[in-house]
């Protein structure tokens, strides 16, 4: 197996949910990409897609709106790479929702970005990330609040790492959970690239880094929405009846024998391939990353019309 980029199990995962319906571990693309060494180019793509998708008019109100929080330049400092252009990306959703009459949340998960909890629970580091997003937009021109928002925030979620990794024997919160666990890792992500963004804004470098202390793993808990061993049989029957490519991605990373039935094996697969989606899409935190500092010309790569 390959670890970049990840391979592709999702003809399997497909049938494994046709017969038993697990979460969807596959990492939000805004996430992955915007934190990437080739965030410029895809928040480019993101703005004309989200603009595309409008009509005259909602373009129009959408425009003004980036125009209102951005004034008449358009320009976004540092807005091309990281944790500043993941917040324009967000904020093009929004703004793309609110023009089209959608009700969209002011205060706690983002959605979209992060890993859906089907019992609702999101790790502290879900609401700092979030909170933070919606704030960027309003001081990223201005170098001083930037800095100092950043590390109040890159602080906080340290403190959300440490309640989580301190809460003892006795608590009742799904910290071990499939989804929680991805969520925590998303948090862990950001806030590696909250650091990132800091060593730019200071012109640091790789050196300065530090890299965030390892996790205690625990046996991660699989919400299989299903009784696997009384649906097993079903799966591998559909198995055989699916294409020559999904046959062989169950003859090539499935393992007979052991003490896991099929379909955990499938949930497993797809959750650790999530995994990886960070490790490859996110990259590496060196200098060549660190040195990344594109601003975002919000009025020249708009569809409507930037009014003066």
């Amino acid at each position: 197996m390959t670890l970049c980029p990840p391979d592709d199990y999702s003809s399997l995962t497909s049938v494994a949910r046709d017969v038993c319906p697990f979460p969807n571990y596959i990492p939000s693309p805004l996430f992955v990409n915007m934190l990437s060494i080739n965030s410029p180019l895809h928040l480019k793509n993101h703005y004309t897609a989200v603009q595309s998708s409008l009509t005259p008019k909602q373009l129009e109100d959408f425009t003004q709106g980036l125009r209102t929080t951005f004034g008449r330049e358009g320009r976004v400092t540092l807005g091309g790479v990281g944790v500043v252009a993941l917040s324009l990306a967000v904020l093009f959703d929004t703004l793309a929702k609110q023009v089209r009459g959608e009700w969209v949340p002011e205060s706690g998960p983002i959605p979209g970005l992060f890993f859906k909890d089907p019992r609702g629970y999101y790790p502290p580091h879900v609401y700092t990330v979030s909170e933070y997003l919606r704030l960027v937009p309003h001081i990223a021109n201005n170098p001083t609040r930037m800095r100092e928002e950043t590390e109040r925030y890159y602080k906080q979620l340290t403190i959300d790492d440490q309640s989580l990794e301190t809460l003892g024997e006795n608590h009742t919160l799904p910290i071990t959970e499939d989804i929680t666990v991805l969520n925590w890792d998303l948090g862990r992500w950001f806030s590696v690239s909250s650091q990132v963004h800091l060593l730019r804004i200071k012109n640091g470098t790789a050196n300065e880094f530090v890299r965030p202390a390892g996790r205690q793993q625990a046996v991660t808990t699989y919400n299989l929405n299903c009784d696997p061993e009384a649906a097993d049989n079903e799966f591998v029957a559909e198995v055989q009846k699916s294409d020559s490519r999904t046959q062989d991605i169950f003859q090539r990373y499935l393992v007979r024998g052991l003490r896991k039935t099929w379909l955990l094996q499938v949930a497993e697969l797809e959750w650790f391939n999530a995994k990886l989606h960070f490790t490859c899409g996110i990259g590496l935190m060196d200098d060549s990353k660190i040195a990344q500092k594109e601003d975002f010309d919000l009025k020249a790569n708009t569809l409507g019309k930037w009014a003066e």
